[in-house]
């Protein structure tokens, strides 16, 4: 049964968000002055790091697809007694 699975997935999900937005602007809130705490606006990357962050997703993540794809195809079925018999050590 599949439903308990899907609503433990949603409660935990919606746990999460509420905590976030419960926080909201504030990611790490300071407990010594609110000025030192890490907003959402502090604490972004600056404009080329996010370009060149862009570009090497655009570059890897379809490798890391493909190297994923093909190791799934490779390693898919599974050794049979008579396969392990002839070719094992």
């Amino acid at each position: 049964n599949g439903s308990a699975f899907l609503f433990s997935f949603l409660f935990i999900i919606a746990l999460t968000f509420s905590g976030v937005i419960g926080l909201y602007p504030n990611l790490i809130p300071s407990s010594i002055d609110p000025k030192y705490s890490l907003t959402i606006f502090n604490s972004s990357s600056s404009p080329y790091t996010l370009k060149v962050m862009t570009i090497v997703v655009i570059i890897f993540v379809p490798i890391v697809l493909f190297y994923q794809a093909w190791a799934y195809k490779t390693f898919m079925y599974k050794i049979t007694e008579k396969e392990l018999k002839e070719e094992g050590y």
